[in-house]
């Protein structure tokens, strides 16, 4: 017996790079869940979830990596500026804090 299988064929439609970035802005920035964002813009909800992974995986990762390649910078304290707080209660003292903050005068190395 010779059984001749047939598969059928899938229609493959890519998705376009405005549709992808309106999924994740849903998903990621709105807080939409994937299968309603993916109602919403009339996908299939296994492509919507695999470009929410890419996404994760990928676009976010080289924004978050991008960002981490600033270098550290130094301020010179003598420019200081402090604040003291007091706190009284009927005229007398209950609590007094100092506050330092430094004048940001930034300076690469």
């Amino acid at each position: 017996m010779n059984y001749a299988y047939k598969r059928s064929k899938r229609s493959y439609i890519k998705s376009s790079s405005q549709t992808r970035k309106m999924l994740a802005e849903l998903v990621l920035i709105q807080g939409f869940n994937i299968k309603n964002a993916a109602q919403k813009l009339q996908i299939k909800y296994a492509t919507a979830k695999s470009i929410i992974i890419y996404y994760k995986q990928n676009v976010i990762k080289q924004q978050q990596k991008s960002n981490q390649t600033k270098r550290c910078s130094y301020a010179s304290a003598k420019n200081a500026i402090s604040y003291t707080i007091v706190s009284k209660l009927a005229g007398l003292e209950v609590n007094c804090r100092s506050i330092h903050f430094l004048k940001m005068d930034v300076t690469k190395q």
